[in-house]
């Protein structure tokens, strides 16, 4: 590059961006590959030889400034007041380069540019070989964005002008007007004649005043429009483009036909730009001033010795080498270009995964198929699910299932992996996780099965086994990102526009695949996830408290970052896989997750939240089994029941802000419920009683509001749920906090109990666990009578006495884990099951099993005493019911993984 004149950037970046669908970031300063946009274009810039870059602001400027001014000693800025075109953005950049001579080189470019080294240097190369005063960089027409303005050229190949597609689209529709007109014997026009080619033409919102470009046309009328009127104002708007100093009329057509598109990169001889800035106008469909004006004014411009200023154009000569974007999926597209991301995930995937986890459906049906694979299946099967034969051959046809289906979908010779997620049961530490709390989980031999491979697309298709119950579905991730707000995880999940597809959906099951893609693809924004055919199998019961929602998330999650070779550590997909279920309007833990990922075979997890930690596992002893019974009642959280749900999840923030405000010296200390306990705070368990006494006993939607001020985290999720359509109407705070503290209490005592195989009192634990959830106290012939937990003033006061007393029988009976406490998520049918099973001979203890609302109970049971229950249940609950068994004895399988079979 032989560099003779001294060379600065303009770069335009006052606009607002509002596609980008984050109110509070700016457009230029998202990171493209982990730098702002903006700063990865000036490094650009200041390669290529700039001196100085002058960036206009407008929207936002602040925090366009902070992003520029402390990565660049060589920025200075020059503010936009109004947003009035690109035009008028220029003109207040060369403000601040009024001191500049006439010869200084500018590089005139937006904000979101993204040009290669290579290229800008070839602009620079031959604006200088040529000495020219305008140099334009273009693009094919074949390879350039179908929206990108014109290049008109004459006839010896120098460049005439630049044209707007809307401004062509707009000519378009006055000549298709004007020949209807011209056809027509008629008189009049109908208006809704009109119309309709104004909509075809140019859209819905298009105006009869917009296309003849005059307000001051009369237009009104009864539905008639006068046929002379029209032509003769269409006649003065013109169809054509006339560069009337040129001599020369274009058409629109042929300006929609020209082959190169206009790149909006300019290198300018600052005499040049002012002329053109000079001449701006507001002649066109948007009636902003463009700066495509202003280089038209310059690319036409004459003098006496004819043509006055020398002009060229450098065209790119392959895609990608410029860039920008105007949404979130077109910023992704530009992270898979710089990054290689996508090129890298097909080369490397058969590396990384190895032939023992990556094959052809084909290759898998026959391993699960042939007897000569049956050893090593049955290897691979036994260290998930253990020994027992039944269990083994019933699996593997689920594989095979699976497999088929997706062979008849997406054929046979697709190289796919197989992931599992088991169900979940959480043996104690309800509603705690996201609390910070403790629980132990037990992965069960119930799953979901995934079949997945990669697209060359963006999009997800999804096919599941049971397809009478769970239609197709079809996902663009590309169109998913540009619709939501993408700033961030919580202002995506509390996005208008996804409220709105949540209410639309009634929670259908595919939004679950798109909460763990969404989350992956927040957290490694950088990268542009690929796409995936999916075939889901699963025999979790659905709906039931099993968690088959959150298993079906932590597959697409296994199945997302192993064909994307994402570097996700155990604990972060744990945490990446529970907020990733907010995406469906809910606001619980990791818990479920945690039970899926870190599950062991034949073993409990004993983990704890906040931050997760795997603490220790546990044998399950054999001679006891867990029985998870169905009540059939479906818990659906995401179609019906959110309002309560959500309310006790308020709750608990409620009663944290109402402590940081009535206890400002225990603010420091608590952030979760997990916190207000003797030992973390200090005192004793009567003053944690005088705690929860004061708390309120509920409080309706509009005290929640201003009780929320108090904590930052309480304000922004409670706000959040009072803005619903199903939003709580009251937060009973006092029952739900006493039922939490005293759950973390349990879940720290149920570990003790499986440690030392103290499983009759790990079953009292359970019966007191749910008397914190019951609503009712059901009989064998089913008769119930309503019950409330009590936490009542006196209550309360009563065990501070006993607390304060000697007496050793009162002080142990008032002990934390003995508190039921009053969460209040149970159901009839569930508080049945459990009832009948507490009072039936081997049965331990019995609560809820998952978050409430329905779904299952589960009980403790000796192993010689499953018959007998499973007799009880039927006899008193099932058929009573005119429903069928729902009886499953779980067996403690291995966590979530892709399945890898050795031959």
């Amino acid at each position: 590059m032989a560099k003779t004149k001294e060379l600065y950037s303009l770069v335009l970046a006052a606009g607002e961006g509002r596609r980008m669908q984050a109110g509070d970031r700016h457009k230029v300063c998202f990171d493209v590959a982990g730098v702002p946009a903006i700063v990865r274009a000036l490094e650009t810039y200041n390669r290529a030889g700039v001196s100085q870059n002058v960036v206009v602001v407008g929207a936002m400027a602040g925090q366009v400034i902070q992003t520029v001014g402390r990565a660049f000693s060589n920025a200075v800025f020059a503010y936009q007041s109004e947003a009035r075109g690109t035009g008028d953005a220029a003109r207040c950049g060369m403000r601040a380069l009024s001191s500049v001579g006439d010869d200084a080189c500018i590089l005139v470019v937006a904000g979101d540019k993204l040009i290669e080294s290579s290229l800008l240097l070839r602009l620079v190369d031959a604006h200088e070989q040529f000495s020219s005063d305008l140099s334009l960089l273009v693009t094919p027409a074949e390879i350039a964005a179908r929206s990108a303005g014109r290049v008109l050229f004459r006839t010896d190949g120098s460049p005439l002008a630049i044209v707007e597609m809307a401004d062509v689209r707009l000519r378009k529709c006055r000549r298709v007007l004007e020949q209807e007109l011209q056809a027509s014997s008629s008189a009049t026009m109908q208006r809704e004649r009109c119309s309709e080619i104004l909509a075809a033409e140019l859209g819905d919102d298009a105006t009869l005043e917009m296309v003849l470009g005059n307000p001051q046309w009369d237009l009104a009328g009864n539905g008639q429009l006068d046929r002379d009127y029209l032509l003769e104002g269409l006649r003065q708007a013109s169809s054509e483009f006339n560069f009337g100093s040129q001599g020369l009329v274009v058409s629109a057509d042929d300006a929609a036909r020209s082959n190169y598109c206009n790149e909006s990169v300019y290198l300018v001889r600052a005499g040049a730009l002012r002329y053109g800035l000079e001449h701006l106008t507001k002649n066109n469909v948007l009636g902003e001033e463009h700066l495509t004006e202003a280089v038209t004014a310059i690319l036409t411009a004459t003098d006496d010795q004819g043509t006055r200023f020398r002009c060229n154009f450098v065209a790119t000569q392959k895609s990608r080498e410029v860039m920008s974007f105007n949404n979130p999926e077109e910023l992704l597209e530009i992270e898979d270009v710089l990054q290689g991301q996508r090129c890298k995930a097909e080369e490397q995937l058969v590396g990384r995964m190895g032939p023992e986890r990556l094959r052809t459906v084909d290759d898998w049906q026959e391993i699960f198929s042939a007897d000569e694979h049956r050893l090593a299946t049955d290897e691979t099967l036994r260290s998930f699910y253990g020994d027992a034969p039944e269990l083994i051959r019933e699996r593997q046809t689920a594989y095979a299932t699976a497999l088929s289906l997706f062979r008849k979908e997406f054929g046979g010779d697709s190289p796919v992996i197989l992931v599992r997620s088991p169900g979940r049961i959480n043996i104690m530490g309800r509603h705690i996780d996201w609390q910070g709390g403790c629980c132990n989980l037990m992965a069960v031999n119930q799953e979901v099965i995934l079949v997945a491979s990669p697209r060359d697309d963006d999009r997800i298709e999804i096919r599941n086994v049971q397809q009478e119950e769970f239609s197709d579905t079809s996902i663009s991730l590309g169109q998913l990102v540009s619709q939501l707000d993408w700033d961030d995880w919580l202002s995506c999940v509390n996005s208008l526009e996804l409220q709105r597809r949540l209410r639309q959906s009634a929670g259908h099951w595919s939004f679950y695949i798109e909460a763990a893609i969404m989350r992956l693809q927040m957290e490694y924004r950088q990268q542009k996830l690929v796409g995936m055919n999916l075939v889901v199998s699963g025999n979790i019961p659905v709906a039931a408290g099993m968690s088959s929602s959150s298993a079906l998330v932590v597959s697409t999650a296994e199945a997302a970052v192993a064909l994307n070779g994402l570097d996700v550590v155990p604990r972060q997909f744990v945490n990446f896989c529970g907020e990733g279920e907010w995406f469906v309007g809910t606001r619980g833990g990791s818990a479920d997750h945690a039970a899926m990922k870190f599950g062991a075979k034949g073993a409990v997890s004993h983990v704890k939240f906040h931050d997760f930690d795997l603490l220790s596992r546990v044998r399950f002893p054999e001679d006891h089994h867990l029985v998870v019974c169905n009540s059939f009642l479906q818990a659906k959280k995401a179609a019906g029941a959110r309002a309560i749900f959500n309310s006790r999840v308020g709750s608990y923030l409620l009663g944290i802000a109402w402590i940081h405000a009535k206890y400002p010296q225990y603010a420091p200390l608590v952030r979760f419920v997990r916190d207000i306990c003797p030992d973390h705070l200090g005192v004793d368990l009567a003053q944690i009683y005088r705690v929860i006494l004061s708390l309120p006993k509920s409080v309706t939607a509009q005290e929640a509001r201003e009780l929320a001020s108090y904590h930052p985290v309480a304000q922004q999720q409670i706000l959040a749920q009072l803005d619903d359509p199903e939003a709580p109407r009251e937060y009973p705070i006092r029952a739900v906090m006493l039922f939490g503290i005293a759950e973390c209490a349990r879940a720290k005592q149920a570990l003790a109990c499986l440690e030392n195989d103290r499983m009759e009192e790990l079953g009292r634990l359970m019966s007191i666990s749910h008397d914190g959830e019951r609503c009712y106290r059901v009989a064998d012939d089913l008769s119930h009578v309503p019950f409330e937990s009590d936490v009542s003033d006196t209550y309360l006061q009563g065990l501070i006495d006993d607390v304060e007393s000697e007496d050793p029988k009162g002080i142990g009976t008032a002990q934390l884990h003995n508190q039921p406490g009053g969460y209040g998520c149970s159901v009839l049918e569930v508080d049945a099951l459990v009832d009948i099973a507490l009072r039936t001979p081997g049965v331990l203890g019995a609560q809820l099993a998952g978050a409430g609302l329905g779904g299952c109970a589960m009980a403790i049971v000796r192993a010689d005493a499953v018959a007998v229950l499973n007799e009880r249940l039927q006899k008193l609950f099932y058929r009573p019911k005119g429903l069928p068994s729902g009886i499953e004895v779980c067996v403690p399988a291995a966590g979530s993984c892709v399945v890898s079979v050795t031959n």
